[in-house]
C-alpha cells in the first residue's frame, strides 16, 4: 500500500470539523504524506480546500448509499491504496465503509465524531469503521451510555489547532465597521465569537448585561458570528434597551485580531463537546470566561488558566464578568498560563502523532517525516 490518506466529507457548508480535516491535510502533507479529499462538487467545502491548494475528488453523496459515489470511492481507492481513510459525516461515512470493503486491501477506516445527534448506534461505532475519534472524553462518556457500544473502538483525540496561522493572522485589519465600533469609546470589549444558536448563550449573556446595568456598565458586547437565532438575539437587544453596547458584527474571518483587541472572550454555551474559540483566546492571551459544561472543563481550568461558570446562569454570569472586571491583573496572568498549556495540548503535530497511533500507522509517519 501507498502513502496516500484519503478523507472523505458530505457536508456542504465549512465549520470547525471541515477546517480541521483540512488542517489534519496539511500537517500530513509536512509530514510527506500525500492526501485528497472527496467532497460534495460546488460545496463550500470544495471551495475553500481548493483555496487551500489541497487535492480535491469530486463526489456528490447524495444519500447513505449512494451507488455512484461508492464507485468512484472504490475506484479511487483500488488505484491509491490509501492506508488511512478518515470520515466524519453520515452519508460519507456509509459510503466510504461499503466502498472500502469492495477492494481487496482496504484502508484503516477512522470516523471522526464531533456530536452525537440522538442516540448513537452500535452498529455503526462497533462494524462500520475501525474506530472512531471525539474532540473530548466528554463526548466518548456521552456514546458509551449505550452499553453496546465497545469501549475500545473510541479513542478521545484532541483538535490540533492552527497556532502559526493564528499568530500570522492576529495583527490583520479588522472590517471597518467593527474598527469603528472599537474606536468609539474606551470600555472593556467582551467577545463571544460563536454561531448564533440557541444553546451558544447569547441570551444568557445580554440577561447578565441587564442584571450589571448598573454596578458595572461600562463594558460592550461585540458579537462574532451569524445563525438562526439572530433574530431572537436582535429582539432581546431592543427589548432590553442595549442597542448601544452591543454590536452583532457578522461572521468575522479571521477572528483572531478581535482576540488580540477584547479584554475577556466569553463562552456561555450550555452544550459543548470542546469548543475551539476558548483554545484560540488563550493562545493569544485572552482572558477567558467559559460555561462548566460538555468537554470545555477539557480546556480550561477554574482558577488557574481561566474561570468556568454555570451554563444558563444568568446571575452566574453576571457576578463571574463583574469579579473578572474588577480583578483583570490576575485574569491576564491565568490566560497566560493558558496559553502555554493549550499551545503545548493542542499542536497540530500532537493530533497528528495520535491519529497515527490510532491507526497503527506510526511508522509510516516516521518514514515520512
Amino acid at each position: 500500500m501507498t502513502d496516500w490518506v484519503l478523507f472523505t466529507e458530505s457536508s456542504d457548508n465549512v465549520g470547525g470539523q471541515e477546517l480541521q480535516l483540512m488542517q489534519q491535510m496539511r500537517q500530513m502533507q509536512t509530514h510527506g504524506l500525500r492526501t485528497m479529499l472527496a467532497c460534495r462538487p460546488g460545496s463550500r467545502v470544495e471551495q475553500v480546500a481548493l483555496q487551500q491548494g489541497l487535492s480535491v475528488l469530486p463526489v456528490r453523496f447524495r444519500n447513505s448509499l449512494h451507488l455512484p459515489s461508492i464507485a468512484i470511492l472504490r475506484r479511487w481507492i483500488s488505484q491509491h491504496q490509501p492506508r488511512l481513510a478518515i470520515c466524519h459525516s453520515g452519508h460519507d461515512s456509509n459510503n466510504l465503509a461499503i466502498a472500502a470493503r469492495l477492494v481487496w486491501r482496504r484502508p484503516f477506516l477512522l470516523r471522526s465524531r464531533t456530536y452525537q445527534p440522538g442516540k448513537p448506534s452500535a452498529w455503526s461505532y462497533n462494524r462500520l469503521v475501525d474506530a472512531t475519534m471525539v474532540p473530548s472524553h466528554y463526548l466518548r462518556d456521552a456514546l458509551l451510555q449505550n452499553p453496546a457500544i465497545r469501549p475500545e473502538r473510541i479513542h478521545v483525540v484532541y483538535p490540533g489547532i492552527d497556532f502559526v496561522g493564528l499568530d500570522a493572522a492576529v495583527d490583520q485589519v479588522v472590517p471597518p465597521h467593527i474598527a469603528s465600533w472599537l474606536a468609539a469609546d474606551d470600555r472593556p470589549v467582551l467577545l463571544h465569537a460563536a454561531m448564533l444558536r440557541g444553546e451558544k448563550g447569547h441570551l444568557t449573556i445580554l440577561q447578565a448585561m441587564a442584571i450589571l446595568r448598573d454596578s458595572h456598565p461600562n463594558w460592550r458586547y461585540l458579537v462574532a458570528g451569524d445563525g438562526v437565532a439572530r433574530a431572537d438575539i436582535e429582539a432581546e437587544i431592543q427589548r432590553l434597551g442595549l442597542q448601544q453596547r452591543v454590536l452583532l458584527a457578522g461572521v468575522v474571518s479571521p477572528v483572531a485580531p478581535l482576540y488580540r483587541r477584547a479584554d475577556l472572550l466569553l463562552m456561555p454555551s450550555t452544550y459543548e463537546p470542546l469548543g475551539m474559540s476558548q483554545i484560540e483566546a488563550l493562545a493569544l492571551h485572552c482572558p477567558v470566561l467559559a460555561s462548566h459544561t460538555g468537554g470545555i472543563p477539557e480546556t480550561v481550568t477554574h482558577g488557574q488558566t481561566g474561570t468556568l461558570v454555570e451554563a444558563g446562569n444568568a446571575q452566574a454570569w453576571a457576578d463571574a464578568i463583574a469579579s473578572a472586571l474588577d480583578t483583570m491583573p490576575q485574569q491576564r496572568a491565568m490566560a497566560a498560563a493558558g496559553a502555554l498549556d493549550v499551545r503545548q495540548r493542542f499542536a497540530p503535530d500532537s493530533n497528528l502523532q495520535q491519529i497515527m497511533a490510532l491507526s497503527g500507522l506510526s511508522g509510516l509517519l516516521a518514514v515520512s517525516h
